[in-house]
C-alpha cells in the first residue's frame, strides 16, 4: 500500500505572514450565497446570522476558520431545509476555486502530478482538513478529511469537498471514478448525488472519497504544460506564505489521512517525512507530544465523527480504525470519553 497524504516534516519557517490555525482560504464558498439566492433565500441575511461578514464571501483569498465554515454551513441547512446544502455548494467549482494551486494542477503531466500537487499544498491555505491519495491493492483513495476538532456541519463540508474533487477529475484527464463513498447518512433523498454523480455513492462508509483504478493516475492531464509548470512551481512557492506548521500539527494531518488504513506506525510515518523514529519522537516530545498520543486523538476524532455522522455498525468502525476486537475499541472509546461508543452515539 502506498500512502500520500501531501505533507511534509517543515525544518525552517518562511516569513509569518499570517496565523493560519484552523482556518482556510473561502475557495469555492464564494458560490454559496447564489446557492442560497436559488433556494429563496437572503444570503446577507443568513451569512450575518451565523456571525460572518457577508462580503467575507466576496474575495475566493480571503479566510475563514473552520469554525466559521461549519457554522456557516449549518445555517445555510438550518435555513434552507436543504439537507444536501453543502454539496450544491461544492458542485459548482472545480480547479478555479483553488486558486494559484488550481493552475498548477493543470499543467501536471498526470493526475497523479495533479492530485499530489492539491495534497502538498493544500497545508499552504487549509488549516484542519487534509486532501489525501491512498493507493491499496491497485485501487486508488483520493479523499478528504476534516480533522480540526469542535467543528459543525462535517458531512456537509466533505460532500462539497468530494463534489469539487468529482469535477477536478473530469477538467483534469475526462474521467469519472467509478465508486463515490460518504461518511455521512443515508439521505432521505438521494437522487442529487444520483444525478451528478451519475450513480449513487456509498453512504455511510468509513471516508469521504473518489475511488477508482490507480492505473488511472498515469493518464495525462489535458494542456499539461512543462514550462508554465516551472513558472507556476516558483510562484506557488509565495503563495499564501503563511506560518508553518508545527511538527505536532503536520503528524496530526498525517494520522487523519491514514488512520481509516492498516499499519499506521511511528517508522513508518518518520519515514514518510524523511526523519528517524528517534528524531520525530524528540520533536513531538519537544511541543509536549507523542505519537501515540496523536494516534488516539486521531482515531477519537474519527471514531466521534462515524458514530455521529453515520449508521456504521460499531463493529465495523472499530475495524475501519485497525482494532481487531470490538472489545479493544470499546475499552479505548470509554477510557478518551468517559462512556461506552453506544452510550455516546445514543446521546
Amino acid at each position: 500500500m502506498s500512502r500520500v497524504p501531501g505533507v511534509e516534516l517543515i525544518r525552517g519557517r518562511q516569513a509569518e505572514v499570517r496565523p493560519m490555525e484552523g482556518r482556510q482560504r473561502v475557495g469555492a464558498l464564494v458560490e454559496l450565497p447564489q446557492v442560497l439566492r436559488e433556494l429563496g433565500k437572503d444570503p446577507a441575511g443568513v451569512i450575518a446570522g451565523a456571525g460572518i461578514n457577508p462580503d467575507l464571501l466576496r474575495n475566493p483569498e480571503n479566510s475563514i476558520s473552520f469554525i466559521e465554515l461549519g457554522r456557516l454551513i449549518e445555517a445555510g441547512v438550518a435555513a434552507t431545509g436543504c439537507q444536501h446544502f453543502g454539496f450544491l455548494v461544492g458542485q459548482r467549482s472545480g480547479t478555479a476555486s483553488l486558486g494559484l494551486v488550481g493552475r498548477l494542477m493543470h499543467t501536471a503531466p498526470t493526475l497523479k502530478d495533479a492530485i499530489l500537487d492539491l495534497c502538498i499544498n493544500q497545508r499552504r491555505y487549509v488549516r484542519g482538513a487534509v486532501t489525501y491519495l491512498v493507493i491499496q491493492d491497485d485501487v486508488a483513495f483520493w479523499g478528504y478529511a476534516v480533522h480540526y476538532p469542535g467543528v459543525q456541519a462535517v458531512d456537509q463540508i466533505s460532500d462539497g469537498a468530494i463534489a469539487i474533487g468529482f469535477n477536478m477529475m473530469r477538467e483534469l484527464v475526462g474521467a469519472a471514478p467509478e465508486e463515490v463513498r460518504t461518511s455521512r447518512r443515508t439521505p432521505s433523498n438521494v437522487e442529487p448525488y444520483r444525478r451528478f454523480f451519475g450513480f449513487a455513492p456509498r453512504f455511510d462508509a468509513e471516508q469521504h472519497a473518489l475511488v477508482f483504478p490507480a492505473s488511472l493516475l498515469d493518464r495525462p492531464v489535458r494542456g499539461a504544460n512543462g514550462e508554465l509548470r516551472r513558472i507556476l512551481e516558483k510562484s506557488i512557492a509565495a503563495y499564501w506564505a503563511v506560518e508553518q506548521p508545527c511538527v505536532t500539527d503536520t503528524v496530526t494531518r498525517m494520522l487523519r489521512a491514514r488512520v481509516i488504513f492498516p499499519d499506521v506506525s511511528l517508522e513508518e510515518v518518520a519515514s514518510e517525512l524523511s526523519v528517524r523514529p528517534r528524531t520525530l519522537n524528540r520533536r513531538l516530545q519537544a511541543e509536549g507530544k507523542s505519537f501515540r498520543e496523536l494516534v488516539n486523538q486521531s482515531r477519537f476524532e474519527v471514531a466521534r465523527q462515524l458514530l455521529a455522522g453515520t449508521r456504521m455498525d460499531i463493529t465495523d468502525i472499530a475495524l475501519a480504525l485497525g482494532y481487531a476486537e470490538l472489545s479493544g475499541f470499546s475499552h479505548a472509546f470509554q477510557r478518551w470519553s468517559g462512556v461506552a461508543p453506544s452510550e455516546w452515539r445514543s446521546n
